[in-house]
């Protein structure tokens, strides 16, 4: 996560520092918490601004304008922060254990008792690249098929250029430029070349642990950049002669399975979206512009909006691409730039006030949006409207 990202993500809560408080000068108490656990079952709630600083180990912090355990945020520690009063919040450590200071003008705080306990947890990793066995970089410029011989190992066919159909059982599937497609074990399939045909493809076979997903096999998939990027590494550093060019392609295929698994996770949620009926879909998207629109001078985020309507965001950017050709975030952004536009001509705020009212996380990074989008500053477009009314 960048800066920027998680300044603006952080930014309903509170806000970073980078120097630590000087408690005389400021008048502040300090105390001091070791946490060693990745499970809690209490938050804390100033009644004032409370500053955190990270003492000694590595922690993230749980965070939430609610006490309710499904709105709550994760947030790495990364910098000093400061945490607006009334904001629900506790840390837990990364590393086996983490020192930190809770520094506030107040002595009390409450601590409320969660229904139940908050665990910390990574998301479970459910495959495992063992080995590469065979891999190789074909190119046929003429007619062809090939039946491959029978395995028990997988095997990813990735079409480099040109057009390759590839039979599964009684499936044939067309693979053009920028494809891939995943085949089980002891699947039986053959490659077939048209003729007057070319084709660069690559083939790796592969042992692998896996205990799920089997939406991955026989599925066509089109490359991402992220997946584009992964294969040619491998297409490169399969012809290095270094004791590390192994390593490294099982990484990158490692990082190929998880982005196939990631991209079977938006066609699933896709597919729950397309299994409500029209009048659902249009009733649930007027609803989400209506609430953006009425929060539109709040800082207001994506997963704010999720959890407001009981959806994934890869849920949300369905329906979006769906209905809008659009994704939340560009959408949010646009209401927010034109209601900017609105607020100047009012001339009853500061171009300042405009941007921290609209949740923009600096007038600098406001600017340069509104300048991007409109094609002059904010200042000068406030020159430009009161010009127009003198005239």
């Amino acid at each position: 996560m960048n800066n920027q990202s998680f300044y603006d993500r952080f930014l309903e809560f509170g806000s970073i520092y980078y120097e630590p408080i000087d408690l005389e000068k400021h008048h502040l108490a300090c105390m001091q918490f070791s946490t060693h656990t990745k499970t809690m079952e209490q938050l804390f709630c100033f009644p004032c601004d409370v500053y955190i600083e990270l003492i000694s180990g590595l922690a993230s912090i749980v965070i939430g304008s609610q006490p309710d355990p499904v709105g709550l945020q994760t947030f790495p520690i990364h910098h000093y922060l400061k945490i607006k009063s009334g904001v629900y919040f506790n840390i837990f450590p990364v590393s086996d254990e983490a020192t930190y200071c809770l520094l506030s003008s107040e002595n009390r705080y409450a601590k409320l008792t969660l229904p139940q306990p908050y665990t910390f947890q990574l998301q479970p990793i459910h495959f495992n690249v063992l080995e590469i066995l065979d891999h190789y970089y074909s190119t046929e410029e003429r007619a062809y098929c090939f039946n491959q011989a029978g395995h028990t190992y997988f095997e990813l066919l990735h079409v480099h250029n040109g057009t390759l159909t590839v039979t599964l059982a009684d499936t044939v599937c067309a693979l053009s430029a920028g494809d891939l497609i995943l085949c089980k074990p002891d699947s039986d399939h053959a490659k077939r070349l048209a003729k007057d045909s070319a084709c660069n493809y690559l083939s790796i076979s592969f042992d692998m642990d896996l205990s799920e997903s089997q939406i991955l096999f026989g599925h066509v998939f089109h490359c991402t950049n992220g997946l584009r990027d992964a294969l040619n590494k491998i297409i490169e550093e399969r012809t290095m002669h270094t004791p590390y060019a192994q390593t490294l392609m099982l990484c990158h295929l490692q990082e190929i399975i998880t982005r196939l698994s990631l991209l079977c996770n938006e066609l699933s949620e896709e597919h729950n979206l397309l299994s409500l009926n029209q009048n659902s879909q249009s009733d649930l998207l007027q609803q989400i512009l209506a609430y953006m629109e009425e929060k539109v001078t709040e800082p207001i985020t994506i997963e704010q909006i999720c959890h407001k309507f009981f959806m994934s965001r890869t849920s949300l950017q369905a329906l979006f691409k769906m209905y809008l050709h659009n994704s939340p975030k560009s959408y949010l952004l646009n209401i927010k730039l034109q209601k900017s536009k609105e607020l100047i001509r009012e001339s009853q705020y500061t171009i300042s006030e405009i941007a921290d009212m609209l949740g923009f996380s600096s007038i600098h990074y406001f600017s340069r949006l509104f300048k991007k989008y409109f094609e002059l500053s904010p200042s000068e477009y406030a020159k430009e409207i009161a010009a127009s009314e003198t005239n």
